[in-house]
């Protein structure tokens, strides 16, 4: 979830905010425009650009509490870097129903985050968690909440074969999957994780050293930055869902994850439309001073194993 999320409001943040504003500049330039048509062609163009914090972290019940990532947008005219947006001398504050939760920064290749002090935290169901960030001469406030445990009703199988050639039909496993629904939830998010992308024989009876194969479909073409993520994200209107076969990525073994988030949680998926858009509407942020997300959510897995496409 945090790399498809990352990728996403990095690009956000750096491309999309900022052009608001330019759009906004453009209705001027054109007001201002004829009687000045000659000596504006060699003007210079204008970046106005405001520098804003944004916040990406989420609060998963009975999972760790980190990847809390706290950067800065960056102008249009720079090239983009995780090391230079991050900010690592934030001062993060969290607190777990009014109980001080210390946290830490931890360096990585996406520029780095804050998680935890105590490593063996984990978050807690039907909970509230507070956030401050001061960073910059700023402070940023949010909520996050989750709700409480739940169960499958049907889990996924423990293992299905990919469908065969076009028209055997007698090769088609179905797979669908029913949880215990939650009053006041309009909609879960779903997930499909590909476990091991490189291991496939050593799950097999007698286990081999046949190696996985990425599943090839439309989804996402050769050039995507989506292409190599292990997980893929869907939404669910109701307390069950059939896994359409195209949104394995790879063959052997996966996990299924079902979320029942806050209503941040719920909006953010909706608008990065699970990683597949790269646009943001800043004033669905839950984030007080600045921009971004801090979401909440309970979750179940269930584990499968994806046989190869049955040939004849």
């Amino acid at each position: 979830m945090n790399h498809v999320a990352t990728y996403r409001f990095s690009f956000i943040m750096n491309h999309v905010v900022p052009y608001r504003i330019a759009f906004r500049m453009i209705g001027l330039l054109c007001f201002v425009i004829l009687p000045f048509v000659l000596p504006s062609c060699a003007d210079p163009v204008p970046y106005d650009y405001t520098e804003e914090i944004y916040i990406e972290g989420f609060a998963i019940a009975g999972q760790p509490l980190t990847k809390v990532r706290v950067n800065r947008t960056l102008p249009v005219s720079e090239s983009f870097s995780y090391e230079k947006a991050a900010i690592k001398d934030a001062v993060v504050m969290v607190k777990e129903n009014g109980v001080d939760i210390p946290m830490t920064f931890v360096n990585d290749t996406l520029g780095g985050f804050y998680e935890a002090l105590d490593t063996n935290f984990r978050v807690a169901y039907n909970s509230t968690y507070e956030l401050t960030v001061v960073a910059l001469g700023r402070t940023l406030r949010a909520t996050a909440a989750t709700l409480a445990p739940f169960k499958w009703v049907v889990p996924p199988k423990d293992t299905i074969a990919y469908p065969g050639k076009e028209g055997e039909t007698d090769n088609f496993d179905s797979l669908k999957i029913y949880w215990e629904g939650q009053q006041g939830i309009p909609l879960y998010v779903l997930g499909i994780e590909s476990v091991d992308t490189s291991g496939y024989g050593v799950y097999l009876n007698p286990p081999t050293n046949e190696p996985n194969e990425r599943i090839q479909n439309e989804m996402h073409p050769d050039n995507s930055p989506l292409r190599n993520e292990a997980i893929r994200y869907g939404f669910a209107f109701v307390s069950n869902s059939p896994i359409v076969w195209r949104a394995f990525r790879w063959y052997g073994k996966q996990r299924i994850h079902v979320y029942a988030g806050d209503n941040a949680f719920r909006e953010w998926f909706q608008e990065v439309g699970g990683g597949f858009r790269s646009q943001y509407d800043y004033r669905l942020s839950n984030i007080s001073g600045g921009l971004g997300v801090w979401a909440g959510a309970s979750v179940i897995y269930g584990d499968l194993f994806l046989k190869k496409e049955q040939t004849r």
